[in-house]
């Protein structure tokens, strides 16, 4: 059978791949700064070239006086390392120093900016919007949020209205063409205001509404316009062009709808049944955050307890070892005592042998003693001396000579 991973052990592998890899530690890397954000003291950014993004931490690089902007061009050192939990990969910066020429993209967007303003494309007259519009069209993204709070928002105050959506895609150059032709589209029908919308995003995100095509595009809609790109801190081209730019695509369904004042009894209705219920789903979700207080506290402590029970079992199994480890050396130390004690010639002596010399020498046969020689007889308690009286000279024969000691 095929094994089958979890996601872990597949992110924990690939984290391995690329922190082994000597070509992504240490290192230094060049780029522009977006969406820089100071969280705790650490900085979270990216740096983008033309073609591509990299996300960047650079850990406690506000507590120590780093200050990035968007727009900048730096060089970064340190190593690319894999955030598991996300299983995403980033560039942990251990030193960032800011170049001096401006960013590519902000560069990019100066060039466009002059070349349309040398125009006169930003100094076109606003135009005013209808009080009363009985057809909308909006341009956007079907799926999108900034759709779905828009159609909400108008359908709410200005029940009256018809609303035609264009949709797009909203992010990212192969977006360009589609959002071009629903720009035209648009154009071609009888509307009383078009908007062109869409939610927050980073720089990079929302580009494509500085993009110089959709800016001449946007301005040449025969229609009045309205903006809402991004959130209140965000701005693009298109806003510059547009009749009206809102902050939020809510605030721009507001703007081109009135509000009418029989409507504002169910409107004001709608707002306390809506704080209503959400008074009451944060009260529901505070009593179940409080019970996962308690119960994660509770397996917090139960775990615990099972780590302590598990480390006192195993330490008992550890002292236990060695207990039987040290019984079997002590046998084995008494062993080789014995052992030793058998070999020790003096140990041999205390059984009752006793060993003889002559001239230093041990004598191993009485055939190597003539009579009247001087011998030494050492037994376990001590030595004495003695000598032949008996000759043996009869009975030699070949022998051996005497060993030494």
């Amino acid at each position: 059978m095929e094994k089958v991973y979890t996601v872990s052990e597949i992110t924990y592998y690939i984290e391995a791949l690329i922190n082994d890899d000597p070509h992504l530690t240490d290192i230094q890397i060049v780029g522009e700064v977006v969406d820089c954000k100071e969280r705790n003291g650490h900085l979270f950014f990216s740096l983008k070239d033309e073609f591509t993004t990299i996300g960047c931490v650079f850990f406690g690089g506000a507590s120590i006086g780093i200050k990035l902007t968007d727009g900048q061009t730096v060089q970064a050192y340190g190593d690319v390392r894999l955030y598991a939990p996300r299983g995403v990969y980033r560039f942990q910066c251990k030193q960032v120093k800011v170049l001096p020429q401006r960013g590519l993209l902000f560069e990019k967007m100066r060039k466009i900016y002059e070349r349309l303003l040398k125009e006169g494309v930003f100094e076109k007259p606003k135009r005013p919007l209808p009080k009363y519009p009985r057809r909308v069209g909006v341009v956007t993204s079907r799926s999108s949020a900034a759709f779905q709070d828009v159609l909400r928002t108008i359908t709410e105050r200005y029940p009256f209205v018809e609303i035609f959506l264009y949709h797009t895609g909203v992010q990212g150059e192969n977006a360009k063409d589609s959002l071009r032709k629903a720009l035209n589209d648009a154009n071609n029908e009888d509307l009383d205001v078009v908007l062109i919308t869409r939610g927050g995003g980073s720089t990079d995100d929302l580009w494509i509404f500085n993009d110089e095509e959709v800016v001449r595009a946007v301005y040449k809609l025969r229609h009045p316009v309205v903006s809402a790109v991004g959130h209140q801190i965000d701005t693009v081209f298109i806003d510059l062009v547009a009749d009206y730019a809102a902050h939020t695509p809510t605030a721009a369904a507001q703007v081109i709808v009135p509000e009418k004042a029989q409507l504002m009894g169910h409107i004001d209705n709608l707002m306390q049944r809506a704080g209503a219920h959400l008074r009451q789903k944060l009260t529901t979700k505070l009593i179940t955050i409080e019970s996962l207080g308690r119960e994660l506290s509770r397996r917090a402590i139960d775990r615990i307890e099972d780590k302590r029970s598990s480390l006192k079992m195993i330490a008992k199994r550890f002292l236990d070892a060695m207990q039987k480890h040290l019984l079997l050396c002590e046998k084995k130390s008494e062993f080789l005592k014995l052992k030793l004690f058998a070999l020790n010639p003096v140990s041999i002596l205390e059984k009752g042998y006793a060993v003889v010399e002559k001239d230093g020498h041990w004598v191993k046969s009485s055939l190597n003693l003539n009579k009247q020689d001087k011998l030494t007889v050492r037994f376990s308690d001590g030595a004495v001396k003695v000598i032949v009286d008996e000759d043996r000279s009869d009975d030699k024969r070949t022998g051996k000579d005497c060993g030494k000691t």
